[in-house]
């Protein structure tokens, strides 16, 4: 340790290039498929993996019967809209709710897409349920029955308002469901092409609700919503506190070494593990998910360990050498031994990870 040392003093810029070009190609590499699709065939691409269900394998058991359960029985990822009225007498079966509620399920519906597989996404229109989307059955004479569109048109009157409500009702399928005993609620259910859609089509959903008065309440929910707001937030708010930890760092060494050039040595240092991780985990061809994001904020802090060893030991002996080699070289006689066991504990530690059945991990 101390010959590398004693080498790295003598040679500083073949250390500081090394670094600098490895950091350089790493960054190509990952920069050039996302600029073409001519290297995304031969490069791995960055790929953002916002799934928790990725906590597992693929093909772990669990997920696998999971999938296939899900397309034996029809069932899709379900969003849900409560619309809430506590104000007006008859609750929000009232003219002015039920359009507006009219007016959400229709325009829910035209929320499709094509992918880049040309394979439609968003909301699956015809599987959605909200009053203008369910059947109302009722008897039409002798032996017969009558289906009808529960609310057909939005209502023009409260008396038309108030019969929404009383057929809802008389259908046990839909009492209590699509609506409350009381009248001061309903729901729509939302039905979703996947669970990866729901973030924009809620973004979107809020976006019409603000069209609206105040005078009802809107409530978005659901599991697909929960977990994919989760999850891109999440990405959000490592792109905010990243940087801020950055910040925070450098204004802790700046508070204890009053000196520009001591204090972004390590931040560099920093950064290029950073950067050299994130970017080794997406060209080798690794999705970046929930957990992987983490990483850089628990890589800076451990990554500016040793420097911070370094240079508050230099701090101290170089006004006993006057000579900034002679304290480099003194102070790495005496740490750099204690420095290399602590970095090969906290590898040992960080790699004991992989052996943990969880992909991300």
């Amino acid at each position: 340790m101390n010959r590398l040392a004693e080498k790295a003093i003598k040679s500083p810029k073949i250390y500081i290039w090394t670094t600098a070009i490895i950091t350089l190609v790493i960054i190509i590499l990952v920069a050039l498929p996302m600029l073409t699709e001519k290297f995304a065939n031969i490069l791995h691409p960055l790929t953002i993996d916002t799934d928790p269900e990725s906590m597992l394998a693929y093909d772990a058991p669990v997920r696998v019967t999971h999938r296939a359960k899900k397309k034996e029985f029809g069932v899709f990822d379900l969003m849900a809209i409560g619309v809430v009225n506590k104000t007006h007498k008859n609750g929000v079966f009232n003219k002015k709710t039920l359009n507006k509620v009219y007016d959400l399920a229709t325009y829910a519906k035209s929320l499709q897409w094509k992918d880049k597989n040309n394979k439609t996404e968003g909301v699956l229109g015809v599987e959605l349920i909200s009053p203008s989307n369910v059947d109302n059955i009722e008897q039409g004479g002798p032996g017969t029955v009558k289906f009808n569109w529960l609310m057909p048109k939005p209502p023009t009157t409260e008396a038309e308002a108030l019969e929404v409500f009383r057929k809802i009702q008389k259908q046990p399928i839909l009492k209590g469901s699509l609506s409350s005993s009381d009248g001061q609620a309903l729901a729509l259910y939302i039905p979703l092409s996947s669970k990866h859609v729901s973030y924009k089509i809620s973004a979107l959903l809020k976006k019409r609700i603000a069209s609206y008065d105040d005078e009802d309440e809107f409530f978005i929910t659901g599991l697909a919503v929960a977990q994919d707001t989760f999850a891109i937030e999440m990405f959000q708010q490592m792109a905010i506190t990243t940087p801020l930890a950055m910040i925070l760092i450098f204004g802790s060494l700046w508070f204890f070494f009053r000196n520009i050039t001591l204090v972004i040595s390590p931040m560099i240092i920093a950064i290029v593990s950073a950067i050299v991780t994130m970017g080794l985990l997406i060209v080798t061809g690794n999705a970046i998910h929930i957990l992987s994001s983490m990483i850089p904020i628990f890589i800076m802090p451990i990554a500016v360990l040793d420097a911070i060893h370094i240079l508050s030991d230099f701090y101290d002996r170089y006004p006993q050498f006057k000579d900034r080699k002679k304290a480099i070289q003194f102070v790495m006689s005496e740490l750099a031994e204690p420095m290399l066991l602590t970095s090969v504990t906290t590898a040992i530690g960080f790699g004991a990870l992989a052996l943990i059945p969880l992909p991300p991990m």
